[in-house]
């Protein structure tokens, strides 16, 4: 038994080690390549001509090369407005924590439809 086992094993692995390159089909033709190099040409020039939108109630302002996105609130516990700026790196971030904020509270009112039950945190 010990012997089939090996003798399937080194069959196994010279079937693999001999394998041609080719057979996993790794390899694109050259004329896809140079498609694709044209569709990411372009679409990375779709990227730059599209302008950045921030969400509702935020406004763009410049500070000389920097454009920030920009939105009046009150803080909690005061009456007077406070003005919050972000760049777009830090907009895009902002965007994903509301996100996923809001999927969270969705998932939770989903979960805990009678709130005296459900422990919120």
């Amino acid at each position: 038994m010990k012997r089939l086992t090996f003798v399937c094993f080194i069959g196994l692995w010279a079937a693999v080690a001999f394998a041609p390159a080719s057979a996993i089909g790794n390899e694109t033709p050259a004329g896809d390549t140079a498609a694709d190099k044209a569709e990411t040409s372009t679409v990375a020039e779709a990227k730059e001509t599209k302008e950045f939108e921030p969400p509702p109630g935020f406004k763009a302002k410049r500070r000389g090369k920097i454009t920030l996105y920009c939105i009046e609130d009150s803080t909690v516990g005061t009456r007077f407005k406070t003005q919050k700026c972000y760049d777009e790196a830090g907009m895009r971030d902002y965007m994903l924590s509301r996100e996923n904020n809001n999927r969270d509270f969705d998932q939770r009112r989903a979960v805990c439809s009678n709130p005296a039950i459900c422990r919120i945190e």
